[in-house]
């Protein structure tokens, strides 16, 4: 498996065609582990600006309506329908810039966990094939979307010293309590530690043999899936899982939250399975609260801090959770 130090999780310049740069360089050098995290920064920074994306964007600064006395209307009723149809264009290539990248993602995720350097190797070589929309560059029309945005990296492997093979690890004790491999699973990563560690649990559960495995992305207080709204209920109505991956809880609200919207949307709550590393030491510390409700697949500290050197860093503790979500 392709273990990295805290560094590789770092992002130096998290803007969309720097991290898109950053994947294109590390497939080439047969680095899944860099590749993957730029690419899982990209997908966060698309899917925030997607899923939150009002129907127009706010003009440039500098750039008012060109309008003369006497024209006015005519004028303004033109540049905003020009501007209207543009933004449409620009929303569609977004949606499409988004699905590509987290299809990326998704790959990168299944490089990273393979043990083997020569097959892993040979994932990446056909992954390289699929980089053309990447080399060129971020297309226009979701440039325009996502040039002020930046990505968010993860404390959970820059700070906790968290590794891929924490997420294969989780993906196994799922697979205890839940073996049946033909279930459809919607692995959904509230965003932005769940935008490094839901592809990596996706990956590891296809490694598993699960047959239908869906990986999506979520703000705990945005919208549910708002480019998808059909999914949802698709898995809810085949019976299908909802596996919540976010990072150590404080207290379990942010994952709660989501948790609740599923039920709401008309999940059993013993279909919505919180997926995460905990801060507690043992297994048998408390679950939050908000947590309660719902059958939690846990990774306790003690566990993932097992295999933690020097070089991960101190990073926050059972005791002092500074960074951890809500």
């Amino acid at each position: 498996m392709a273990e990295a130090t805290a560094e590789v999780w770092a992002l130096p310049d998290a803007g969309a065609s720097a991290l898109a740069r950053r994947v294109v360089d590390a497939a080439d050098r047969e680095d899944a582990a860099v590749a993957f995290a730029a690419s899982a920064a990209l997908a966060q920074l698309t899917a925030d600006r997607l899923q939150g994306a009002r129907h127009r964007l706010r003009l440039p600064p500098g750039a008012p309506l060109a309008v003369r006395a006497g024209l006015r209307a005519v004028r303004v009723g033109q540049e905003r329908m020009a501007r209207g149809a543009a933004l449409v264009r620009g929303r569609l290539g977004l949606e499409q810039w988004h699905v590509t990248i987290r299809d990326l993602t998704n790959v990168l995720a299944e490089a990273v966990l393979v043990e083997d350097r020569e097959e892993r190797a040979m994932v990446l070589a056909g992954f390289r094939g699929a980089l053309a929309p990447l080399r060129a560059g971020v297309p226009a029309p979701p440039a325009r979307w996502l040039a002020e945005g930046r990505a968010e990296p993860s404390w959970c492997f820059t700070r906790l010293g968290l590794r891929p093979h924490d997420c294969a690890a989780l993906a196994g004790r799922f697979a205890q309590a839940h073996p049946d491999r033909d279930r459809v699973l919607l692995v959904v990563g509230l965003r932005p530690e769940g935008s490094y560690l839901a592809p990596l649990v996706a990956a590891a559960l296809t490694a598993l043999d699960y047959r239908h495995v869906v990986c999506r992305s979520v703000r705990a207080d945005g919208p549910l899936l708002p480019e998808e709204p059909r999914l949802i209920e698709s898995v809810r109505r085949i019976g299908g899982v909802a596996l919540l991956c976010s990072g150590p809880p404080r207290t379990g609200a942010a994952i709660g939250r989501v948790g609740a919207r599923l039920v709401t949307a008309g999940f059993a709550p013993d279909r919505v399975v919180p997926v995460y590393p905990s801060l507690a030491r043992s297994d048998a510390a408390p679950v939050p609260a908000p947590l309660r409700p719902f059958p939690a697949v846990v990774l306790s500290a003690e566990e993932w801090r097992a295999h933690r050197g020097p070089a991960a860093g101190a990073g926050p503790t059972a005791t002092d959770p500074k960074g951890a979500p809500g």
